[in-house]
This record gives C-alpha cells, sequence and structure tokens, in this order.
C-alpha cells in the first residue's frame, strides 16, 4: 500500500521560530502559522515578489536575513481521522440543542412579560 504524503514549504524565521505570511509587504511579515506554499517553485515566486517590491531596502532590512526555508511532509495515512458524517451529525446536535435553548428562553420572556403585564391590569383594576 502506497503511503500518501503531501509535501509543503513553509519560510521559518530561525529566532522566533514564526512562519512568513506570504505577499510583499514585510511589515507584520511573521505569524505563527504562515503560509504553505505547494511546492518550491511557487515560494521562489514569491521571493522574486518579494525581491521586486523591497528591492531598494533589502540592504539595509531583509526581513528573510535569518529565515529558513522548511520543507513539511504530511503523512495522511499517519494522521487522525474522523468520519465527516460523525462530525456533522455532532454539529447538527449542537445546533438544535442551541435553537432549543434559545426558544426556551423567548418563551420565557414572553411569560415574564405577561406576568407583569397581567400585575399591572391586576392594579389597574383593583
Amino acid at each position: 500500500m502506497n503511503q500518501v504524503i503531501h509535501e509543503v514549504y513553509k519560510i521559518k524565521h530561525k529566532e522566533t521560530g514564526l512562519f512568513s505570511r506570504g505577499g510583499t509587504d514585510p511589515r507584520n511579515l511573521w505569524t505563527k502559522e504562515g503560509k504553505s506554499w505547494s511546492n518550491i517553485g511557487h515560494l521562489k515566486n514569491h521571493l522574486n515578489q518579494y525581491i521586486g517590491m523591497n528591492q531598494r531596502s533589502l540592504l539595509k532590512n531583509n526581513s528573510y536575513e535569518n529565515a529558513e526555508i522548511v520543507k513539511v511532509e504530511v503523512n495522511y495515512d499517519m494522521c487522525f481521522k474522523t468520519d465527516v458524517m460523525d462530525m456533522m451529525s455532532i454539529m447538527i446536535d449542537k445546533k438544535v440543542k442551541a435553537e432549543e435553548e434559545y426558544q426556551d428562553k423567548v418563551k420565557k420572556w414572553h411569560e415574564e412579560r405577561e406576568r407583569k403585564q397581567l400585575e399591572e391590569l391586576k392594579r389597574k383594576y383593583e
């Protein structure tokens, strides 16, 4: 049986452990998750665009100066799996319960409002 392995590429800042979010704006470039490129060619294309937009400032302040390219391999056979219908069933159950709780609150609000109206009418016609 062939293992299903998926490869992606990321740019990781060596000091902070954060990942590049891509784009050409060097401000707020690093995030916890960052961006994944599906192949090395796409990552190189990003770097070319980054160089094109920031060529003059790269000599003074290069955001990628202390970064490395990380090849991430995901073996889908070794990942946690759950049935989609099981997940959807749980989600539907939660929505139904939330709707029931909401309708109960609305019903209680109506009852309380009617009680207050009844009390006002009793006082008015005593």
